[in-house]
């Protein structure tokens, strides 16, 4: 398999088990992720030391990149891709798609030149992102069954106070 990934892309970031966003690109797949995790203009910020796996899947058209990529934001709900979502719900079913696992081959030198260059407020404000994907990840278990009332409740108000704290030092 080539490591670069070019094409009509849909691609897919999980953190832990949980869908966090899911983007298009036409540029290289490798380049699109980069601007991610290193905070470019119109790129969506993840942190990259949570990330756990990449997928992708490549189209015969923009059009058909472009269809999907709504699709899967409405039927998946990733938490990260709060401004592409509608208000309700697509009443069809568009045909399933091939996902492929993908590692970018300079995700470890990525990780450690971000490690290095990482400031305290940079620090405090990915936590502020993983605390969003970690109360996704609560309501989807409670949904699920795999967590109860009362545990979802305790974890839940933990993070809201974690949060909290977060706020006062960052903003005071």
């Amino acid at each position: 398999m080539s490591n670069r990934i070019q094409g009509f892309i849909l691609y897919k970031i999980f953190c832990g088990s949980t869908l966090v966003y899911l983007g298009r690109t036409k540029q290289p797949l490798a380049s699109r992720l980069r601007g991610h995790f290193f905070q470019k203009p119109m790129h969506r910020v993840i942190d990259i030391s949570l990330v756990t796996k990449v997928q992708y899947a490549r189209f015969q058209t923009e059009a058909n990149m472009n269809l999907y990529e709504i699709y899967f934001i409405l039927t998946l709900h990733p938490p990260l891709n709060v401004d592409d979502k509608a208000g309700d719900y697509p009443t069809v079913t568009l045909p399933e798609v091939e996902w492929t696992d993908y590692w970018p081959p300079l995700m470890e030198k990525w990780l450690k030149e971000i490690g290095e260059r990482t400031t305290r407020y940079e620090k405090l404000r990915l936590r502020q992102s993983k605390i969003l994907m970690e109360q996704h990840e609560l309501r989807v278990q409670r949904r699920s069954g795999a967590l109860d009332e009362e545990s979802y409740w305790q974890r839940y108000e933990e993070l809201v106070q974690e949060d909290q704290q977060i706020r006062i030092e960052l903003h005071g």
